[in-house]
């Protein structure tokens, strides 16, 4: 074990148990036995690191970095591991039981842990981690439970849940039928079906024999119904009812008059209620539009998406482009106001899309590329990390604690009111930066260049390395401090350094040193 490694993560579980958000960097560290029970290790770099035999009961290892790392017959019962990084780590005979491992990435060699009992799997880890079904199937069969076995496919649904791999809830609510099953599971419902009344009235001979000659059809073919047929009109009115005649279209000298009159009854009713004027725009137009609007906006949000450090150029493009499709997007609502006439239907429409339009264009795209320029400054040259730190600043971010931003160029750069905490600025270019009130607690600043540099009011005199950063007589420093010889010392300069200084920058002393 590398007591060295020990020493320096025991500091920082104490720093952070102390409130501080200390940043716990010991990749490849031999850690082995380690004894580290409910252990906040929350993002640490653990990468390569060997775990042997540790004892991790109820340790917090969300988002840590543990991949390649050595976790053989290591106690992880009860860790939180969601979204960490497990890729190529090895787990023989590592205790698993109850870890919460959701979103985690997890190596192929994952079955081989002693214990998967109650460790929760979701959809997530399994597609970050490439699993397929043989090796889904294999979490199960070890113990593994899945939150969210309905967004698997239906044969790995359907393996799932018959190997019990849910959650205690839906295995209690399986074991559990309803009572409503039951009944329709039950002998009575089918008998019944069998034995009603109604199919025996349906099956009776006098229905089928009411059916087959009905009275009309023998009233029609009797040849008294003729006999009145042929008779004269005056005997088929007094036989037959004024409501059969005009059912049956007799010749009534009375029933042009009827119509006529349900003619201009209809007319008025109709003149009461206008139909609507037809729309100026086909429903599948809008359609097309509000289709070209949604592509717009996922094509614009893909290229903000992608890109490490979107271009001026492009954000300039998904606001004005993120406004149009918004606005086309609104062409996908159902019409409404078309009973008060085609244009002003158009024109309600015209209104909300303009409306979506302007709510649109007042965002500011580069707020949408935080979690893009945040992954860029983790991985990533030195010109896309220091221009990602410009452009966060730009965009109100102020915390970039805990980061490596060693040797960036961010000359020049607003960085106001901006949280450095624990962050490494070795060899950082901040020449002309305006770094009024930030924070520099824990920071390292060695060879820093703060030449013209607004320092004042920020707690820089506390930061370590201050007294090898780089300054001129034009860098304003915090408190009383003083550039003296190149570099800021605490204080107010002596008058001895004060000659010393004007000496070394104006001009060398004549004659021999």
């Amino acid at each position: 074990m590398d007591t060295a490694a020990l020493h320096r993560l025991f500091g920082a579980l104490s720093a952070r148990r102390g409130g501080e958000s200390t940043a716990i960097e010991l990749p490849g560290a031999d850690l082995a036995a380690a004894h580290l029970p409910c252990a906040d290790l929350q993002g640490a770099n653990l990468a390569g690191s060997r775990l042997d035999g540790a004892k991790l009961p109820g340790a917090n290892l969300a988002g840590a970095r543990l991949d390649t790392a050595s976790l053989v017959n290591a106690d992880l019962t009860g860790a939180d591991l969601r979204w960490a990084d497990l890729s190529g780590a090895l787990l023989g005979g590592a205790l698993l039981t109850a870890a919460d491992l959701r979103g985690a990435k997890l190596p192929r060699s994952f079955s081989s842990a002693s214990s998967l009992a109650g460790a929760r799997v979701d959809s997530a880890a399994c597609a970050r981690s490439g699993l397929d079904e043989e090796a889904i199937l294999a979490l199960a069969s070890a113990g593994a439970s899945f939150d969210d076995i309905a967004s698997f496919a239906s044969p790995l649904r359907e393996a799932l849940v018959s190997a019990d791999a849910g959650p205690a809830s839906a295995e209690r609510s399986r074991r559990t039928a309803p009572p409503d099953s039951r009944r329709l599971g039950a002998a009575p419902d089918p008998r019944r079906l069998e034995a009603a009344p109604d199919s025996q009235r349906l099956g009776a001979a006098p229905s089928s024999q009411r059916m087959s000659a009905p009275p009309e059809s023998k009233r029609l073919g009797a040849a008294p119904d003729s006999q009145r047929l042929g008779a004269a009109p005056s005997s088929q009115r007094m036989s037959a009812p004024p409501e059969s005649q005009r059912l049956t279209g007799s010749p009534d000298a009375r029933r042009p008059g009827a119509a006529a009159g349900a003619s201009r009854r209809a007319a008025v009713a109709a003149g009461s209620r206008p139909a609507p004027d037809a729309p100026l725009l086909a429903r599948s137009l809008e359609v097309r539009l509000a289709l070209a609007g949604g592509a717009l906006l996922l094509a614009l949000a893909a290229a903000v998406a992608l890109a490490k450090v979107p271009p001026p150029g492009l954000l300039w493009a998904a606001q004005a482009g993120g406004a149009l499709g918004a606005a086309l997007l609104t062409f996908a609502l159902p019409p409404f106001g078309a009973e008060r006439g085609a244009a002003r239907a158009l024109g309600a429409r015209l209104v909300l899309a303009a409306l979506a339009a302007t709510l649109v264009h007042g965002l500011d795209p580069s707020r949408l590329a935080v979690f893009r320029l945040r992954a860029t400054l983790s991985s990533g040259d030195p010109a896309h990390r220091a221009a990602a730190v410009r452009l966060l600043a730009r965009s109100g971010h102020r915390s970039f604690d805990g980061l490596d931003l060693s040797g960036l160029d961010l000359s020049r750069a607003d960085l106001t009111q901006v949280s450095f905490r624990n962050a490494r600025l070795v060899g950082a270019d901040l020449s002309g930066a305006a770094l009024i009130e930030s924070t520099f607690e824990g920071a390292e600043l060695s060879a820093a260049n703060l030449r013209g540099a607004d320092l004042s009011g920020t707690d820089a005199e506390q930061a370590r390395g201050w007294e090898l950063a780089e300054c001129d007589p034009a860098t304003e420093l915090p408190g009383e401090g003083t550039c003296l010889l190149g570099h800021p010392v605490r204080g107010p300069q002596p008058a001895e350094d004060a000659t010393a200084r004007s000496t070394h920058e104006d001009a060398l002393p004549a004659g021999p040193l």
